[in-house]
């Protein structure tokens, strides 16, 4: 058999490679069934799904027809401003199912937008809608929020997440007729409800794995007893909201608990009363008065605010991940809580303030370290200075957390130079670490700030490793 010549197989090479490049400028993509492609076009954000209409003529009817996602929150933020009729005419040239629709007060019109909103609702665009989002504007005592639309009702059988805010529930038993039995998700902002028609609501949702109360009013006492729920968020402050007590009575599959104070946080007390399997805790603040906090927390017989221990009389082993913010940091809070969270793992801690801390422990604490157990294999600490307070405060993990995998100081501003890092492992005094195998990260914050939306997406996002930031 003849040997192919150099000349011959340079000739080969050149076809196949001619042959890859053409294979390369294929469009597999639009070889795609139009139900695949709506698929994909309905898990873009609104403005680039609609901009697919553009790419060729295979594309233009596949927004149209796929399943609607249609954002106007995100179209406002990013400049794409549509009025109440703008919305009108997407919704009825939409000839696909809804997926998802967000919408807030700024696209109403004039009024409280009640007759807008419940037209959109009513569009044959947002059949079969999975998720839902709309908030009404503030309310207050003098003008009290409008009635949920009664047009939320039709999407009882495919409604999988809903936030809902501005708007006020239906009083007695009529409040039982909203069921929503794959609902995943639940936000409430800024809303009026009972305690009767709270319950009812919570009832008619079994499916409930993640729960937002955000200033609601009408209601003093909140009760969960739920089988399925895995978190709950409670932002709680500012406003006038009628909120005293959380009672978390029966929630074996609870675990995450995450409380936000705002400005003029109402006293209001949490209570733990059975939920096993919770081990992430995040009492944070988004303000500098007020450090001992106005939310008291009771895990059975102990009792505490965000300042510490006010009464230690049993441990919670379940913990195994606590976030804090804190204006000054301050290690003889964190170590209280270390007592009574003593299986601790993960400590995230945020600050915002100086260094009024002087956090020495080397005298205070000398007794104490022989005797507690410190398990923290990961510590996060946002808003790291560098200064005295916050070296002593680190220093005390270093020298002492011997089960420490990593520790990500997360620095206040700029870029640190190399001269400044290696200043900072000579002041924590690293090469002494009790840990063998522990790592120290300096790095530029990540951490996201805690606006509603960011709250809101870290009580409903399960898959977050931390409350404060998502690293793993």
């Amino acid at each position: 058999m003849a040997t192919a010549t150099g000349a011959e197989r340079g000739r080969r090479r050149r076809r196949l490679g001619q042959e890859g490049e053409v294979e390369d400028l294929v469009d597999r993509i639009s070889r795609l069934p139009d139900g695949i492609l709506g698929d994909i076009v309905s898990f873009l954000p609104s403005k680039d799904g609609a901009r697919t209409q553009v790419l060729s003529s295979r594309w233009r009817p596949i927004w149209r027809s796929s399943p609607l996602n249609l954002d106007l929150i995100d179209l406002y933020i990013t400049g794409k401003r549509l009025d109440a009729d703008d919305v009108s005419r997407i919704l009825s040239a939409h000839q696909g199912p809804g997926r998802r629709f967000c919408t807030r007060d700024m696209y109403y019109g004039l009024g409280d937008g009640s007759a807008a909103l419940d037209r959109w609702l009513q569009s044959s665009a947002l059949d079969k809608l999975h998720e839902l989002k709309f908030h009404r504007g503030f309310s207050s005592d003098l003008s009290p929020p409008p009635p949920l639309p009664a047009s939320v009702h039709r999407f009882s059988s495919t409604l999988r997440a809903a936030s809902i805010g501005g708007c006020s529930f239906p009083e007695g038993n009529s409040a039982s007729a909203l069921h929503l039995p794959l609902l995943n998700q639940l936000s409430l902002l800024n809303v009026r409800i009972s305690e009767t028609s709270l319950y009812a609501l919570l009832t008619g949702c079994p499916a409930l794995q993640s729960l937002l109360l955000n200033d609601i009013m009408g209601c003093s006492r909140v009760q969960i007893v739920s089988p399925n729920l895995r978190s709950i968020g409670l932002r709680h402050g500012f406003r006038n909201t009628d909120l005293e007590e959380l009672v978390i009575e029966d929630a074996p599959c609870l675990e995450r608990l995450i409380c936000l104070e705002k400005y003029f946080c109402k006293r209001t007390t949490v209570s733990v009363i059975s939920a096993p399997k919770l081990h992430l805790f995040v009492p944070l603040c988004d303000h500098s008065t007020g450090e001992a906090g106005s939310i008291i927390f009771q895990f059975g017989s102990t009792v505490f605010q965000r300042c510490g221990i006010l009464s230690l009389t049993m441990v919670v082993r379940s913990v195994k991940v606590l976030g804090l913010s804190q204006w000054d940091l301050c290690l003889d809070i964190v170590i209280n809580f270390l007592k009574c969270f003593p299986c601790l793992e993960k400590l995230y801690v945020k600050t915002e303030g100086g260094s009024r801390e002087k956090n020495t422990w080397c005298r205070k604490y000398k007794n104490l370290v022989g005797t507690i157990e410190i398990r923290l294999k990961k510590i996060v600490l946002v808003s790291y200075r560098g200064n005295a307070s916050h070296v002593n405060f680190a220093k005390f993990f270093v020298l002492n957390a011997r089960m420490l995998q990593s520790m990500r100081l997360e620095l206040f501003c700029g870029k640190p130079s190399r001269a400044w890092i290696e200043r900072q492992h000579e002041l924590l005094r690293t090469k002494n670490k009790a840990s063998r195998d522990a790592r120290f990260d300096f790095v530029i914050s990540n951490s996201p700030s805690q606006t509603s939306d960011a709250f809101e997406e870290q009580v409903h996002d399960l898959s977050t490793a931390g409350p404060l930031c998502k690293v793993s």
